[in-house]
This record gives structure tokens, C-alpha cells and sequence, in this order.
């Protein structure tokens, strides 16, 4: 099998309600889903997604458009898509770096795989341990009174916990929303804590002073991805799992992250860990390590959360004390395929498709509804 034609579509699509996050992003309003449908001469057609977001990852729905057209796209034609190694070596020898824009490629390929053999890319993977995983969401920045009944909504929808995005300017604002939330919730309710970078080591130890009697179950990256011993500090100073997000992109971080005894829990994004290939080898060396993954949301389309899903569905180490970030097509004006269709709120969990490749089909009036530009390689 081999690719003939590759089609990048540079998508534009608004949230329903702005995502305000630490004083390191400001507010989110539009997602920028770059889609890559690889073609081949088998007739078979894959599909990928990556989500750039400059702040995040380094990379801007322009950058990774560039990338895959002048670089990525004319060297992939002829390539097989069912060898994934072989790719990986392929885009690694094309250019340097670049993980996010690869994430697209590698996923597209693990489709075609998966609809030339006839099985869901989890089996490809090894097999899937579970038929759903739990769902929870996600609130950003705002007033004690704003959070509290955010979370009430999500509680009263049936997701299985929420992420509180804190890491303000003001680290006592966010003790008194984290508070309010857990009053309002009461004490059985999952919240995780997501600083996004947002702090200093001294910032993010008095924020947990104040609050570390509001059973909260993970903190996660409250300093610079690059602060390994930092974050190391402040594992040492608190008394719940700590967990990378931003540090950990690739496996080297992986490593780094364990040597230094930084972290308890690394936070899986496929589109940031460079696609399924890559995201599953940090997954398998966490298990190694005693570390648990969870997993988390660039404010994604439906085709990065089928992928993540897919790699979820296989992993022995999951977080199993709250839901995982797979509500983000719903914080979405719209979905450009049917991935939300597995999403079930009321029950708090997420079914896992078993259709072959991602296991999901597109929705071509939603992509032509978002679309800002299509460049084809042939």
C-alpha cells in the first residue's frame, strides 16, 4: 500500500463559551484543528487531527500548515502508512522536532492500518482492556460563585468529576474558587487542580496550604514545563499526586521526569506526544515506573479524541480516582465527526468505538462549516 495523496485541512472552530486558564494562556476562544486525510492506492482512506496552540506546544495552525505542506506531505508520498516506524523515520529524517504536526500524520496512518486489517486501532495496540472509560470536564478561571455552580452544572450532568483550571495571578483567588467548589459539590465529588504553568515553586506551596483540606485528587503542572527540579519541590512539600502535563511532550521528558522523582502522574495528550506510536511508548514506560496516566484535552476535534481513546482503551495504568478529559468535542460549537455520538454524560463515561481503524466516520458539512483552507499534495 502506498500514499498517493495527502489533503490538509486548516479548520477554524469557536468554543461555546471563551476557556479563561492561568495568567500563563489568558482565554481560549477558537480552536485551530489542522486535518490531514492521507489517500491511498488501495482505495483506503485515513484520517488525522492535531491542535496546535502556540502558547502550549510551540506550534499555530499556520506553522504546522507550513510544515506539512513544504516538508512533511511531498516526501510522504509513496510511503507505506501501515509501517509506522518506518514513517516515524521518515518524518524524524525530514524534520527535526515538529511532534505536534507528526501527531496528525501518525494517527491518519494508524486509521488506514486499522481499516486495511479490518480492527479498531486498540487491538492493533494490543487489545483493549475496557469497553468505556470515565468521563469527567473541565471549568477555566472565574469568581468563587462562577466556579461553584460550574461545577454544579457538570456534577448535575453526570460527568464523573472536573478539572479546576487555576494558576492566576492572584493564588489566593483560585484557594477561595478551589474552596467554594468543594463546598458547593460536597465531599464526594472528583476535582483535579490544573495550574498550567501558571506559578513559581514558593506560588504553587502556598496555594496548597490553603487548600489541602478540600480533597483535592491531583495537582497538575503548576510550574514551567522546563522546571523539573521544581516540580520535584514541590512533590516533596505536598501530600497528593503530583502530575506533568506541558513537561512531558516526549519520552526524554518521560525519563527526566522519573530520574528527578518529579511526578506522580503524567498527563497524556496524543496531538502532544507526537501521535499513537509515541503517546503508547510513554504510556507503557509510566507502567514501568509506577506512574499512572491520565488523560487530558487540547480542546480537540473528534479525531485526536478517537486516537486518544484508542490508546486509553489498552493502558493497565490509568487514573481510576476521577473521569478523563474526553468531553472536548462538547465544549465545541461542533464536531467534525461522530465522536461525540460515544460520549454519554448522563453516565459520566465515554464508549469505546470498535469500528476498524479510529473508529469513527467525519461529518463533511461541519468540516466544510469550520474550513479556512485546503492544500492538496499529489
Amino acid at each position: 500500500m502506498k500514499i498517493t495523496k495527502i489533503q490538509i485541512d486548516k479548520l477554524a472552530v469557536p468554543l461555546v463559551h471563551p476557556y479563561h486558564l492561568s495568567k500563563e494562556y489568558g482565554v481560549f476562544a477558537t480552536a485551530t484543528p489542522v486535518l490531514v486525510t492521507l489517500h491511498t492506492d488501495e482505495g483506503i482512506k485515513g484520517f488525522g487531527e492535531c491542535d496546535p496552540w502556540p502558547l502550549f506546544t510551540g506550534d499555530s495552525a499556520e506553522v504546522s500548515t507550513l510544515i506539512l505542506k513544504e516538508h512533511l506531505a511531498p516526501m510522504l508520498l509513496g510511503a507505506d502508512p501501515t509501517n509506522i516506524n518506518k514513517l516515524h523515520r521518515k518524518m524524524d529524517a525530514i524534520i527535526r522536532g515538529q511532534h505536534l504536526t507528526k501527531s496528525a500524520v501518525d494517527m491518519a496512518a494508524y486509521d488506514i492500518w486499522g481499516k486495511a486489517s479490518g480492527m479498531p486501532v486498540h487491538k492493533l495496540l494490543g487489545g483493549k482492556r475496557r469497553d468505556t472509560m470515565r468521563c469527567m470536564w473541565s471549568i477555566g478561571g472565574s469568581t468563587p460563585e462562577e466556579s461553584a455552580a460550574d461545577v454544579l452544572e457538570a456534577k448535575a450532568l453526570g460527568y464523573d468529576g472536573c478539572m479546576i483550571k487555576i494558576g492566576g495571578p492572584d493564588y489566593k483567588l483560585d484557594a477561595a474558587r478551589t474552596r467554594a467548589v468543594r463546598e458547593a459539590v460536597g465531599p464526594d465529588y472528583p476535582l483535579i487542580v490544573d495550574a498550567n504553568q501558571g506559578w513559581d515553586v514558593d506560588t504553587a506551596i502556598h496555594y496548597w496550604k490553603l487548600i489541602r483540606d478540600c480533597d483535592i485528587l491531583f495537582f497538575e503542572q503548576p510550574l514551567q514545563s522546563w522546571d523539573v527540579e521544581g516540580m520535584a519541590k514541590v512533590r516533596r512539600a505536598i501530600d497528593i499526586p503530583l502530575s506533568a502535563d506541558e513537561g512531558v511532550m516526549t519520552l526524554a521528558d518521560a525519563k527526566n521526569l522519573v530520574k528527578a522523582e518529579a511526578v506522580d502522574i503524567f498527563s497524556i495528550k496524543v496531538t502532544k506526544n507526537g501521535g499513537i506510536q509515541p503517546a503508547k511508548a510513554i504510556c507503557e514506560y509510566a507502567a514501568a515506573n509506577g506512574i499512572q496516566v491520565f488523560f487530558n484535552s487540547m480542546i480537540e476535534e473528534g479525531i485526536t479524541q478517537a486516537a486518544s481513546l484508542q490508546i486509553g482503551a489498552t493502558c493497565s495504568n490509568i487514573v481510576t480516582t476521577i473521569g478523563h478529559a474526553y468531553f472536548s468535542p462538547n465544549r465545541l460549537d461542533g464536531d467534525i465527526s461522530n465522536f461525540h455520538t460515544f460520549i454519554h454524560p448522563e453516565q459520566g463515561l465515554v464508549e469505546i468505538p470498535d469500528g476498524p481503524g479510529l473508529g469513527i466516520t467525519l461529518d463533511e458539512e461541519a468540516i466544510q462549516k469550520y474550513l479556512v483552507e485546503t492544500i492538496t499534495i499529489d
